[in-house]
């Protein structure tokens, strides 16, 4: 054979030169095809995950936009009301919508759907887990209270600030201190759905058992919370004084949170004894610091012991204390209903009962007497110490029986704190990979 590409010799190929780059132009293309075509299998590859991660993220976040719309607007809570069946299905749906789209304009034209020709990659084996996500725990609850709290704050700051709330003008919607009162809880099947519903929490502290009363320390640590969810109790619950909530069962709401009685009226009669306690030991406090006071107080004792000797001197004296100490604190209280202040620790301007005249006044006048100064604490600052003071537990557990017994009887009468959530895992399938994903508000 002349020149040819090849020659045959003694039973041996042989090439030319021309044929051996001709044969590796062809193995190094060949190789350039083979990583070519890896690199776009990889490239379809890491492009599905992409977006199958995308459309995944996005399910999960649609299913969150199912939200309860009246407990965002009534208290400024995220949470849906839900199953794991139903969040599955949700999943699914809503995955199926990104990962296999239908065709615009084929749809159109068949009044039904197609899929686009490109993608045909589907969600399967979807599962749902709620577990530690439910509204009514606590630690999730108070999480998002403290998110509320703050344009609550500021939206009872403002009303404050307005001459309303704390000054014992009417809250914001409310229908005022003769109307919304004096119901009672009597349905058993309600009250045992209730999430307070068989917790027995610690006991208000009392002046008695001061280890009730929270450490500095865990004051210290928790401070921020407490402030945070009793401010917020402060401005979505109605009180005696600042007025009945619109379409809320009882009219004394705070009162509830803090004595946990199924009678509207019960709950402020507790306040009330929690309330003379209180200003009668701060009005002893108070008197026994008056040195002007006191000493009216030895010249009637004296007189007394001149005309029925020693003896009667410590009896009188201690009559007209507790007399005056009584008097002043019924004026408080009256004073504190009628939405003035009382101060928790008065000087002696702050004192409003000056004289026997007023004492008897206290305890038999439908119409204070007033302190030269009037400053001090009004009602709702007491009900906020009460609050401050109240177990975490409780406080939350009877904050959310009263969303829930408001949303019964104004949305609808099914509706169950225990059935609303906050997130939830799910993990789903793609193309034979598993994503697993956790979605929360």
């Amino acid at each position: 054979m002349g020149s040819g590409v090849m020659e045959l010799s003694a039973g041996k190929l042989k090439l030319d030169g021309r044929g051996s780059i001709s044969v590796f132009l062809v193995v190094v293309f060949a190789c350039f095809i083979t990583v070519t075509a890896v690199l776009f299998v990889g490239a379809k590859a890491a492009a599905g995950r992409s977006m199958a991660d995308a459309s995944l993220q996005l399910a999960g976040r649609s299913v969150l936009s199912e939200y309860d719309k009246r407990l965002l607007s009534d208290y400024g809570l995220f949470a849906f009301r839900g199953d794991e069946g139903r969040i599955e299905d949700s999943v699914a749906y809503y995955a199926e919508a990104s990962l296999a789209p239908k065709d615009i304009l084929y749809a159109a034209y068949r009044g039904g759907g197609a899929r686009v020709i490109s993608q045909n990659t589907r969600c399967e084996g979807v599962t749902a887990d709620l577990a530690g996500f439910s509204l009514f725990d606590v630690d999730n609850f108070e999480d998002e209270i403290r998110t509320a709290a703050v344009p609550q704050f500021f939206e009872s700051l403002l009303a404050n600030s307005a001459g309303t709330g704390s000054t014992g003008g009417s809250a914001k919607g409310a229908t005022g201190p003769e109307d919304g009162y004096g119901r009672v809880l009597r349905n058993n099947g309600v009250i045992l759905s209730l999430p307070s519903a068989g917790f027995a929490g610690p006991p208000f502290p009392s002046f008695g058992d001061l280890s009730d009363i929270p450490k500095i320390e865990d004051v210290a640590q928790e401070g921020t919370a407490l402030f945070a969810v009793s401010e917020y109790a402060l401005s979505v619950f109605g009180n005696h004084v600042d007025g009945a909530k619109t379409d809320h069962f009882f009219g004394n709401e705070v009162e509830y949170l803090i004595a946990g009685k199924h009678d509207d009226d019960a709950n402020y009669r507790n306040i009330k004894e929690r309330l003379t306690a209180i200003r009668f030991l701060m009005n002893n406090i108070a008197l026994f610091s008056d040195s002007e006071k006191m000493g009216r107080i030895e010249v009637i004792a004296l007189a007394a012991a001149a005309v029925s000797g020693e003896s009667a001197y410590e009896v009188v004296k201690d009559g007209v204390v507790e007399a005056w100490v009584a008097a002043e604190t019924g004026n408080d209280l009256m004073l504190l209903e009628k939405g003035f202040n009382a101060a928790l620790i008065k000087s002696p301007s702050q004192w409003a009962t000056q004289n026997i005249v007023e004492i008897w006044d206290g305890w038999t006048s439908t119409s204070p007497a007033y302190a030269a100064n009037r400053d001090g604490q009004s009602y709702r600052d007491y009900l906020r110490l009460m609050l401050f003071a109240l177990d975490r537990e409780t406080k939350l557990l009877r904050m959310m029986d009263l969303m829930q017994l408001n949303l019964k009887g104004s949305y609808y009468g099914d509706f169950l704190m225990r059935e609303h959530y906050v997130g939830f895992r799910f993990e789903c399938s793609v193309d034979g990979e598993r994503y697993a994903y956790t979605e929360r508000y």
